[in-house]
């Protein structure tokens, strides 16, 4: 076979490698015949993967809290958690999966963040106020908890149908983290803050069918 018969085979399966389409394998037989296989097509998923939707808790929209976060507030399907030491309701049990999302704002580089990263040891705790009967849901303290699409904080959850207002405090990470405060290149100048921070969400309506 003469070298432009050769490359030319070649370039075929080079190509063939980089498709995303079912591969084809080209052969020259010993009497100068091309012949053409076609592998199978890479497997499909089974369709056991069930996609999360989430909706915003409430009409109001990310909030601001303090200087450094900005806080939302979704829920969806409660899921499966793996959860060690834990005290977290199966999915089964529960009735929703209550998420608090946390982004730093660009004003978090004071103490050492880029903006729109997760700020970790955080104790939230989201208090529901039912609008009709000032009936009080407190939740505790949400966990932190990770999934395909990163860090948060979370818990499945119980609710009575019902329109709510729903009230995060948050308090300082102050005594979990240390802040490096010397004068020197690592040194930061912004400090955590003091007093809890307040976050509502009004408006969330729940209706009591599941997910």
């Amino acid at each position: 076979m003469g070298k432009v018969a050769l490359g030319a085979t070649a370039l075929v399966l080079a190509l063939a490698g980089c498709s995303g389409a079912p591969e084809e394998t080209t052969a020259t037989t010993p009497g100068g015949t091309t012949t053409t296989s076609e592998s199978p097509a890479a497997e499909e998923t089974d369709g056991t993967v069930v996609g999360i939707q989430e909706k915003e808790v409430g009409d109001s929209g990310p909030q601001e809290a303090g200087d450094y976060l900005i806080v939302s507030a979704v829920y969806f399907q409660a899921v499966d958690l793996e959860h060690g030491s834990m005290n977290m309701p199966p999915a089964s049990d529960s009735d929703m999966h209550f998420e608090i999302d946390i982004k730093t704002t660009e004003k978090a580089k004071d103490i050492g963040y880029e903006a729109d990263q997760f700020m970790p040891y955080l104790k939230i705790s989201p208090k529901l106020t039912e609008k009709t009967t000032g009936k009080v849901v407190d939740l505790g303290t949400l966990m932190p908890m990770i999934a395909s699409d990163g860090p948060h904080y979370g818990n499945n959850i119980s609710l009575d149908p019902g329109k709510y207002t729903v009230e995060l405090t948050i308090q300082s990470p102050a005594d979990d983290f240390m802040l490096h405060t010397g004068k020197d290149t690592s040194g930061v100048k912004g400090r955590f803050w003091t007093d809890p921070l307040k976050v509502t969400f009004d408006n969330f309506e729940w209706d009591g069918q599941l997910l």
